[in-house]
């Protein structure tokens, strides 16, 4: 049974893409880390796991998906833009 209608997991998902994210802050010029993992393949397998609860919990309380592709496509934009001004 999913715990607190998906919530506990979405949390303990972000953990752990937190968790890969800084070992790849820590190892930047390289896609291997100490422990053996390929920091690429834990970042694609987090993502992932992260959409996957987003998904979830978007269903079990019916948020509206096409509100949250317009701000996930209004902070993209503005990422971008922060993104550029920096390496200007």
């Amino acid at each position: 049974m999913m715990e607190k209608n998906g919530l506990a997991k979405l949390v303990e998902e972000c953990g752990e893409l937190v968790q890969v994210a800084a070992k790849k802050m820590a190892y930047m010029d390289t896609d291997a880390h100490p422990d053996g993992q390929s920091l690429r393949l834990g970042l694609e397998h987090e993502i992932a796991d992260v959409i996957a609860a987003c998904h979830f919990v978007r269903e079990t309380f019916d948020l509206d998906m096409v509100a949250i592709l317009k701000r996930a496509e209004e902070k993209h934009a503005q990422f971008s833009r922060w993104h550029l001004d920096k390496n200007a």
